[in-house]
This record gives structure tokens, C-alpha cells and sequence, in this order.
């Protein structure tokens, strides 16, 4: 097995999808590009969040795998200080915009803040049941809360049932039984578990490429089984509605399952072609993989609601200033700055 290869596979992977959050985003906002262009190309900035989980998932097994007698305190240490580093800077830069914009009064909320650090917050536009909306309206956060909570279910299910075949048929068990929860009294806890299967598809195939060193679609083929379970699980509420609106509940998560599946077939038959021409059109998103998750929860209130219009006019010179102050920061934060929490906490 060559590791630094699919690793670095892994993270050309990761790269891209955060520049195509940032280009979602971006793109929706600039008047002068075609709706068509838009609706074709940029339209799938959820679908990117879920090659997220799956990478997430794939990443924290190998982490595992490597330090096997790792304990709950230096697990719990070692994804705190990774995701609450950024995020906290993510926190004090929508407070600094919004300061420097002078609508901090009107934007700020204790509740708000308290239920995003505590990694309860989601999109409530698009789903019902929501408990908190993310801070700031920075838009991005809503993943995190996800993601910290995959984070906390991993480490008693690994150590309880992750030398077993059949844990990922446990763990959606749990989705399925979460997603019904869900149905019956809509609340953001359900929710998030509902998806754990997708991040656990991700640990179940690194799982597989540690074993067997290759990937075939027999042995996926319990990753294929829950993802296309879950996604006709939640294809069943839809049947009730009167008009299906593609990016709102529940609707959006079918889509999610079915753009998870989708991913994994095509990751598969992609891989079987030995990744023909990966390095030539996704290769240099290396480039963008260390500073990843920085770009991807700060570029939001820079791009989006930063207001310089009324001190450079000039929409080119604005967007330029925007990116180099994401960028710039984001390098800042994963680079200068993680290291020095790393050593600070342990």
C-alpha cells in the first residue's frame, strides 16, 4: 500500500472541495454571470460537504489505525483543538466585520454564539427542527456541528465495535432509527445522527484499504449497501409532498445520500482506472489542502459581507482584496497559529 500517494490523492480531494465552496458561494453573488453558467457548474456546495464527510471519516481511521491504544483525553484533545482553533478565529473575524460594516448590535446574539460553541448550529432555512443558526450568518459553520459530533460518536464505536465487520451495519442502524426520530419530532440531534452513516462510510473505507490495500466493489459493497439503504429511506417522505423544492427538506437529503453513493460509485470506477488523469485535474488543489478548512468557514463573511463598496467602488479590486485577506488569513490560522495551539494544549 502507498500511503503518502492516496494520501495525497486525499488531499487534492479536500482542496477542491473547499475552493468550490468558496466559488459557490462567490459565484451566486456576482450579477454579471449567467444564471445557466451558475445552475450547471455552482450549484453543488452541499454536494462538496459531503465528499467532506466521507474524506473526514476516511482520515480519522487512519489517525486511529496508527495510534491504536490512543485515549478518549488525548482523542477528545487532539480533534478539539483542531476544529475550535480556526473556528474560534472564524468567530472573532464575523464579529470584527460585522463591527467594521457597524451592524454588530443588530447581528449579534449570546444565544447564537453559545449554541455555535457548543457545535449545535445548522441551516434552519432549509429543514425544520433546528435549535441554533450559525453564528453570524457565516453559512459554512452549519457542517461543523456535524462534524464535531461524528467526531465524539467514532471513538466509543471504534472501541467497542470497530474490529468488527459489521459496525458500519450498526451504525446505520443508528441513522435509520435517527432519521425516523427525526420524521417524528423534527430536532437538530436526530438530524446529525441521520448522516453519520455517510461519515462512517468514509472510516469503513479506509478500513478496507488498510486490509485488503486496494479497493474493489466487493469489498465496498456494505458501503454501497447503507448508502443506497438510506438514500430510499429518506426518498420516502418526499412521496408525501405536494411540490418537491430541490434544496429544502427533505428533498436535500436525499440528495445528500444519493450524491454520497454517487461519489463512492465513481470514486470506485475511477480508482479501477487507476485515477486516470486525477493529478492533471484536481493534482494542484494539494496546494490548497493545509489551509482547507480555514478557507472554507472564513471565506464566507470576507466574500459575502465584508462591505468595502463604499471605500473601493471598483468590484475587481474588491473581489481581489477579499481573496487575499481569506487566503492570507486562512495561512495564518492553519499554519502560524495551529502549531502554536497544538504545543499550547495537549
Amino acid at each position: 500500500m502507498s500511503k503518502p500517494l492516496h494520501l495525497n490523492k486525499l488531499d487534492a480531494i479536500r482542496g477542491f472541495a473547499a475552493m468550490y465552496v468558496l466559488l459557490y458561494h462567490l459565484v451566486s453573488h456576482l450579477d454579471f454571470i449567467p444564471k445557466s453558467i451558475k445552475t450547471i457548474f455552482f450549484s453543488f456546495g452541499q454536494e462538496a460537504v459531503m465528499l467532506f464527510f466521507l474524506l473526514s471519516g476516511f482520515v480519522i481511521y487512519l489517525s486511529i489505525y496508527k495510534n491504536p491504544h490512543i485515549t478518549f483525553k488525548s482523542y477528545f484533545i487532539k480533534r478539539f483543538r483542531r476544529i475550535y482553533s480556526p473556528f474560534i478565529v472564524s468567530i472573532l473575524l464575523a464579529i470584527a466585520i460585522a463591527y467594521f460594516n457597524g451592524n454588530l448590535l443588530k447581528s449579534f446574539s449570546w444565544s447564537e454564539l453559545a449554541g455555535n460553541l457548543l457545535m449545535l448550529q445548522d441551516f434552519a432555512e432549509v429543514k425544520p427542527g433546528n435549535w441554533v443558526n450559525p453564528f453570524m450568518d457565516n453559512l459554512p459553520l452549519w457542517s461543523l456541528s456535524y462534524e464535531w459530533w461524528f467526531y465524539m460518536m467514532f471513538y466509543p464505536i471504534y472501541k467497542g465495535l470497530g474490529k468488527t465487520p459489521y459496525c458500519i451495519y450498526f451504525v446505520l442502524g443508528l441513522s435509520v432509527i435517527a432519521y425516523g426520530s427525526y420524521l417524528l419530532v423534527p430536532n437538530h440531534a436526530s438530524f446529525v445522527v441521520s448522516y453519520f452513516i455517510i461519515w462512517w462510510s468514509g472510516v469503513e473505507a479506509a478500513r478496507v484499504f488498510i486490509r485488503d490495500g486496494r479497493f474493489t466493489y466487493r469489498n465496498i459493497q456494505p458501503i454501497f449497501f447503507s448508502l443506497l439503504f438510506m438514500t430510499v429511506v429518506t426518498a420516502i417522505p418526499i412521496l408525501h409532498e405536494a411540490k418537491i423544492r430541490l434544496g429544502y427538506f427533505p428533498f436535500l437529503t436525499f440528495r445528500h445520500f444519493c450524491i454520497s453513493l454517487l461519489a463512492v460509485g465513481i470514486g470506485l470506477v475511477w480508482y479501477r482506472q487507476k485515477l486516470f488523469w486525477f493529478d492533471n485535474m484536481l493534482g494542484w488543489f494539494t496546494h490548497v489542502a493545509p489551509i482547507s478548512y480555514a478557507v472554507y468557514i472564513m471565506h464566507y463573511p470576507i466574500l459575502m459581507q465584508l462591505n468595502l463598496s463604499s471605500y473601493i467602488p471598483n468590484l475587481a479590486i474588491t473581489l481581489v482584496i477579499k481573496l487575499a485577506l481569506t487566503f492570507g488569513l486562512s495561512y495564518l490560522t492553519e499554519i502560524k497559529l495551529q502549531p502554536l495551539v497544538n504545543s499550547w494544549i495537549k
